[in-house]
């Protein structure tokens, strides 16, 4: 009896070190004007500049082991030390200026996928290559298709899914081809189709382990891909179509679907994976963002490319306007291992950070 009561114990301190999400569908009660009020009273955070970085951003991402960031882009590579403030010029993935990054997916061995287009005729041609921290050194992924999203499964393996292809006959097309890669032993397997063709779409891996697919070609259309039957699931359309859009998943397992549906819209939709169901998110105090990220609080950090943030609160489901950022076009956000968010531009030479 001792024993059970230590491990308890023992696991009550885990759960307060670690900070244990319950696994539910459950919702928090609604919060009460004066705590909406409160949650929008301040603009809390602060930005500031890095050094001078040294191409424009497309695809950064967070290399797991060192806590740096890799930003492959279509004039170069480069990498961000946070600690240091510095940003270096490892060896590129292509000539530089003649390959653009659409995608980066760090994997847990510490490697990241790129996916890569290259210049051609027939929009290029693209590719997939891995890059090893440890070595700077770039080889070719057998990946047999791209141009869709990349999402890492629970499985170690990398979910590739619908995109462009370009066909004689028909010309350029969206697909519902979908792949599982295996980067350890460096093969990829076709699974089932998707229920519907997707391009420029979201794809969210929930705590299940499924992954939620979003929008894109047919901008309402939303799905999950088992991985354990590696089959597809239509759900529930999304409220409002969403093309060229943000998703985020939540501490409570939701996901957060913002922009891309009109030019100037504030909208958000949540689906709730528990009961395969959406419902209406509080809408942003400003359009069309470019950004989202999660913070290590379980707030979400927004923003779009006129320098408008935004930072939800779950506990208050409402938005707060963060501090400004500068005017850009955004190239991308990534968490730190500090908390704090990396937000680079596609223009060349500017990069900022973000402290909570």
């Amino acid at each position: 009896m001792k024993r059970v009561l230590s491990c308890l114990w023992l696991a009550g301190l885990s759960c307060l070190a670690l900070g244990c999400q319950p696994d539910t569908g459950a919702e928090p009660p609604a919060p009460s004007r004066s705590q909406r009020a409160e949650a929008l009273a301040t603009s809390p955070g602060a930005w500031s500049p890095t050094a001078p970085k040294l191409f424009p951003s497309t695809a950064p991402v967070l290399l797991r082991a060192t806590g740096e960031v890799l930003d492959p882009s279509n004039a170069g590579t480069q990498r961000y030390d946070p600690y240091a403030n510095t940003w270096s010029a490892p060896s590129f993935s292509c000539p530089q200026g003649y390959c653009d990054t659409l995608s980066t997916v760090a994997l847990p061995s510490g490697d990241v996928l790129a996916m890569i287009l290259h210049p051609g005729r027939m929009g290029g041609q693209p590719v997939v290559k891995r890059y090893a921290p440890a070595t700077d050194t770039w080889s070719y992924a057998a990946v047999p298709y791209n141009r869709g999203s990349a999402t890492l499964l629970d499985s170690g393996r990398v979910l590739y899914a619908g995109g462009i292809v370009y066909e004689s006959a028909t010309g350029f097309r969206a697909t519902a081809l979908a792949y599982e890669y295996d980067p350890e032993t460096d093969t990829a397997v076709p699974v089932g189709n998707m229920t519907s063709i997707h391009a420029e779409h979201t794809a969210t891996r929930l705590y299940s382990g499924q992954v939620l697919v979003v929008g894109g070609t047919f901008p309402d259309t939303a799905e999950l891909y088992d991985p354990a039957t590696r089959t597809w699931t239509a759900v529930p359309p999304v409220p409002h179509p969403r093309w060229r859009h943000l998703a985020v998943r939540l501490y409570s397992g939701s996901v957060m679907v913002l922009g891309g549906a009109v030019p100037g819209d504030t909208l958000v939709d949540v689906y709730d994976p528990y009961n395969a169901r959406w419902s209406a998110g509080p809408s942003l105090p400003f359009p069309d963002p470019t950004s989202a990220t999660l913070l290590y609080s379980g707030e979400v950090l927004a923003v779009n490319d006129a320098g408008q943030a935004a930072l939800y609160s779950p506990t208050h489901n409402a938005w707060r306007p963060a501090a400004s950022a500068t005017p850009t076009r955004t190239g991308g956000a990534v968490l730190l291992h500090s908390g704090q968010v990396l937000r680079t531009s596609r223009d060349q030479g500017f990069a900022e950070v973000f402290t909570p």
